[in-house]
C-alpha cells in the first residue's frame, strides 16, 4: 500500500529525514518512533503528499484524497466542535443528517461528545487533539497519518484515544511518537535515528 525507497529530505543543506526503505501493507499499523529531530513528522508529511521536495521514491496505492494527516499541533477551524467534526464529511458531500450522526458518534467515542456545541477556541490541548482525531476518523480514509496522537493527553485521554484507534479497522495507520506506544495499539515499530 505504501512504499518508500532511499527517501531523503534536505532543508538548507541539512538532512532532516533519511529512510532507506519502508513497506506498509494495507490495514497495517506502524509506529514511527524516534527522538525530536529524527524526521518523524517529515516522513508523515511525505506520505501524505504535503512534503514534495525529497529524493528517492514514495509510492502509495491510494489517492492523496484518501490519506489524512493529523498534525501534532492540530488546527481547528473557528466555530463549534461539531462544525469541525463534520467538516470533512461536508466536503465529501455527505447528507447533513448523516454528517451530524457520524461526527457525534466519533466525538462520543473520543470522549468529547459533551463538547459538541462548544467553540473550539475554548478547548484544552488534549480536547483539541481528540476533536481533530474525530474529524479525521469520521471520513473513513484508507490511510491515517497521526503525528504524536497521544501528546497533550492525560492517562484517561490516552486510554480513550487508544481504544478509538483500535476501533478503526479498515484504515492503514502510521503514528509517530518520541516514546514507545502502548501495547494496546498492537503496532509494528519503525525507529528513526536523528538525521546527521
Amino acid at each position: 500500500m505504501l512504499q518508500i525507497r532511499n527517501l531523503k529530505v534536505e532543508k538548507a543543506g541539512k538532512t532532516i529525514c533519511d529512510l532507506p526503505d519502508l513497506d506498509v501493507a494495507r490495514g497495517e499499523r506502524v509506529a514511527v518512533l524516534g527522538p525530536n529531530g529524527s524526521g518523524k513528522t517529515t516522513l508523515l508529511r511525505v506520505l501524505s503528499g504535503l512534503e514534495v521536495e525529497f529524493t528517492g521514491k514514495c509510492q502509495s496505492a491510494v489517492s492523496r484524497r484518501d490519506r489524512v494527516y493529523v498534525h501534532q499541533s492540530p488546527y481547528l477551524f473557528r466555530g463549534s466542535v461539531l462544525f469541525n467534526a463534520t467538516y470533512g464529511l461536508a466536503a465529501r458531500k455527505m447528507a447533513r443528517r448523516k454528517q451530524v450522526s457520524t461526527a457525534r458518534e466519533w466525538l462520543d467515542t473520543l470522549g468529547v461528545g459533551h463538547l459538541a456545541e462548544r467553540q473550539c477556541g475554548n478547548l484544552s490541548g488534549g480536547e483539541r487533539r481528540r476533536v481533530a482525531l474525530a474529524r479525521a476518523f469520521a471520513i473513513q480514509s484508507d490511510v491515517l497519518l497521526l503525528d504524536e496522537p497521544l501528546a497533550d493527553l492525560d492517562e484517561e485521554g490516552m486510554d480513550i484515544v487508544c481504544r478509538a484507534i483500535s476501533t478503526v479497522t479498515r484504515a492503514t495507520i502510521l503514528m509517530s511518537s518520541p516514546v514507545p506506544l502502548p501495547d494496546a495499539l498492537s503496532v509494528r515499530s519503525l525507529r528513526l535515528a536523528r538525521a546527521e
